[in-house]
Order: structure tokens, then sequence, then C-alpha cells
């Protein structure tokens, strides 16, 4: 089988970036690299479905970093964790050393899984602000992404199941492999059902994801985690609080302190990232404040400033979103000339001001929750899934079904155009189409 082939059975699949992102892996390996890194670190407290896919399927995750190893032309290989999952490291490094691959185990601080991060800490080399790892050789995918790409290339499997972590206030934390579309009230139920009664779901994890009050909602390909929380809790009402609210408090209550910038990761590595004087452009209008915002523009939304750093609660992450936003609408970033002045080597104390994990969950409040979430191999049977049709980085599917459809699992039922990015949606169980909304496609069994 040819490079070409592999490519197009990934691309076939609906193969894409299982740890948040959703970018499509065929696009992202059609490249020539020296070196793959197998992103295990799960960034996000809380979460344990990247340790269990690699506990359950060590064999394919082997075979995924071959194929990729034949697609890209890398010499080099290396499987990224955290201290959290050092036993993995000690169970299969027999078996990674056979293939030439050699484990990397990080510390277990936030935010320990940012590529910018581990492509520094494993090959020492700086990836350009607002750049890519192919910059410096280098290509980046969790490791459920790479046991997917064993599943498409050799078996023609495509992408219907899920990986995820289900915790917090439910009566077991537990980790399940469920077919994509899965309501997030099935896995609950899973996990034995609430414990609190006015439940918030946090979709992907406590820092960088979202949230969402409807149970009823999907478990897309690239979701991680649910993680449970009451309605009441700090994280739920600081991710909640309108554009109106934090931007009235921040533009009253910023001292200035710098503590926000001199604990971001990325400006810790030498970006032209500075939230506290994104900060300021509260207090300004016109050119001034779009000047202010260009200290915005190579924030990842990492929220470190938000949840971690600033003092008096304010929110630099929104802040700096919005400062993006703005950029965008008026067409501004940093010129050639801005960047060769503002870039910098990664910064020499760097290392102490990596957060523990630990740090962030007394900071936060999840404590409580701190338990592991053991993989259950209980097979999942939902009645109904939704299969959404923009959980991949690109143009959405087009759906290929009708209302009233019959269909099969593991068969196409939205696709995109063949030179578009993005990735086909195949059917995770044997049902019939009952709907065609913004949100997806629903399918019954029947």
């Amino acid at each position: 089988m040819n490079r070409q082939q592999m490519l197009d059975k990934i691309r076939k699949a609906g193969v894409i970036g299982a740890g948040g992102a959703g970018f499509p892996t065929y696009k992202k390996l059609d490249a020539s690299v020296e070196h793959i890194i197998a992103n295990g670190a799960e960034c996000e407290p809380l979460l344990y479905k990247d340790r269990q896919t690699m506990l359950q399927e060590p064999e394919a995750l082997m075979r995924g970093l071959q194929i990729m190893q034949e697609i890209t032309g890398a010499d080099k290989v290396t499987i990224a964790l955290k201290e959290k999952n050092r036993d993995i490291a000690e169970k299969y490094t027999p078996m990674a050393e056979k293939h030439g691959f050699r484990f990397f185990v990080y510390e277990d601080v936030y935010p320990a899984g940012d590529e910018h991060i581990l492509v520094y800490e494993v090959t020492g080399r700086l990836i350009p602000p607002g750049g890519i790892p192919l910059q410096v050789g280098c290509v980046v995918d969790n490791v459920e992404t790479i046991v997917n790409i064993a599943h498409a290339v050799d078996e023609d499997r495509p992408v219907i199941e899920k990986y995820v972590t289900v915790t917090g206030e439910v009566q077991e934390a537990l980790t399940l492999r469920v077919p994509v579309g899965t309501p997030f009230e099935t896995c609950i139920g899973q996990a034995g059902g609430l414990t609190t009664d006015e439940p918030v779901v946090l979709t992907g994890g406590v820092m960088m994801g979202g949230i969402s009050p409807d149970l009823s909602n999907p478990v897309a390909r690239n979701i991680g985690g649910l993680i449970i929380l009451p309605e009441d809790h700090y994280l739920v009402k600081k991710k909640s609080t309108p554009k109106e609210s934090y931007t009235r408090i921040g533009h009253g209550q910023c001292d200035q302190c710098s503590l926000c910038t001199e604990m971001c990761p990325r400006y810790l590595l030498g970006h032209p990232l500075e939230p506290h004087k994104v900060m300021r452009n509260l207090l300004m209008t016109g050119e001034a404040k779009e000047r202010a915002s260009l200290w915005a523009q190579f924030c990842v939304e990492c929220n470190v400033c938000t949840m971690i750093a600033c003092p008096e609660g304010l929110d630099p992450m929104h802040i700096c979103i919005d400062a993006k936003q703005l950029l965008r609408e008026k067409n501004l970033a940093r010129t050639d000339e801005e960047m060769k002045r503002l870039v910098r080597d990664a910064h020499p104390v760097r290392k102490g001001r990596e957060i523990p994990i630990q740090t962030v969950y007394r900071r936060l409040g999840l404590t409580p929750y701190d338990r592991h979430a053991e993989f259950d191999p209980v097979t999942v049977r939902p009645g109904t899934v939704i299969l959404p049709l923009d959980s991949h980085i690109g143009q959405p599917a087009r759906p290929l079904v009708q209302v009233g459809d019959r269909v099969k699992q593991g068969q196409i039922i939205a696709d995109v155009e063949a030179d578009a990015l993005g990735t086909p949606i195949h059917a995770s169980i044997n049902g019939t189409v009952t709907q065609i909304e913004a949100r997806g496609i629903e399918i019954k069994t029947s």
C-alpha cells in the first residue's frame, strides 16, 4: 500500500484529532517530517481517556505510529506521557523499543499537552508563534487518533466509537468506549447516574472545555470527557459569566500586576503574548484599542491567566478572545518586522512557573472529584445517536441521507467536497434517520 492510499483510507475513515481540536488527520500527515510525537499527556485535569486508550489498545498505538512513519518518513518517534502515567511507559517500553520508539515522561503539570510545549520539551525546538509543529520538522497527534489511524489503514474501520471519561457529580467515575453521537445522559447512566439535582456538563475539560446544561447533547469525535458539576460550582459560574459582566469588572478592577502574563505558558515560550497589556484595551478606543489587542494575537485560550494567575478573579482569557475577534474584524496582525523584534527565546524560569495539577484541583474546587476513571468494558447501545456535522476543523459535512432512510453502522451519511478540508461522517449504529438538523443527523434504532 503506497503513501497516498494510506492517506485516502485515513480520510475516508473520518479520522480527526481526538484530543479536542478535531483537525483532519489525513491533512496533517500529508508532509515529510523528522519526528513524530504521540500526545498521551492528557493535559486536562480529571480526564483518563488517553490513559485508557493506551492500556486497552497498545498494539494499535504502536501500529498507528508505524503507519505514520511510513507516510511521513520520520526517523524518530516519541510517546509523551505525564508522570501520572509513568506505569504505562514502564509496561510498554519493551514493545516500543522493538519499533525504535521511546517514551518521554513529563511532570504532572498544566498545560503539559500543549503541542508547542511538548515539541520544545521533546526536541528543544521552538515552534514559531501562531505556527504548527511541521515548521520544525514534527507532527503531533493524540494517542486515540493514532489508534484510529491503525484501524483505518489495516481494517478500513471508520471512526464510529469514542473513548470518553465520565466524572464529577456521578456515582462512579469511569471511562467508556461509546458509539459516536451517544447522548451525554446515556454515558451518565453508565456511570451510575447523577449525584446533583442541577447538573452542568463541562465538555472536554475543566480549563479549556465548554459548558452544556443539555444532557441530550451528543458525544462528538473530538470530545475527551464529560465532567459533571453542579450549576452553582465556581467553574460553571466563571465559564457562564456574560461578556457585559467580565468586561465591566475588568475595566474597573485590573491593577496591572502582570501575573497573567508572567504565568502564561506561551509567553514563557517567548511568544509576544501579554494578557495584562490586553486588559488595558478595556480603557481604550480606536487605534489605541487595536494596538493593545495585538498582544492577544497568539493566545491559545489555555485559561491559566483566568483560572490560576489573576489574584482579582478577573477574566483575561475572555478579554483576549474578544481582542482576537477585534483583530479578525479589522484584519490586523503583527508585522514581520514586529515579530523579529518581539519573539524571544524561552524564559529561563519557565519550569518554575508550571502549574502542578494538584494546585489546579485545589484552586478550582476539584479535589473531591479527583478519582481514577477506570475503563468499563460494557458495550453501550444507545437507542438514539446524533452525529455532529461540524466536529472537525474545516468544512462541515453535507448530509447524504434523508429522513426515513435506513442506515447501517459504518455507512457514510455525510461528507465534504473532495477538495475541501474535512472528513466524512459515518453512522455509528444501525437504524433509521429521524432528524437532520443544525446539530447533526439523528439516528434511532428500529
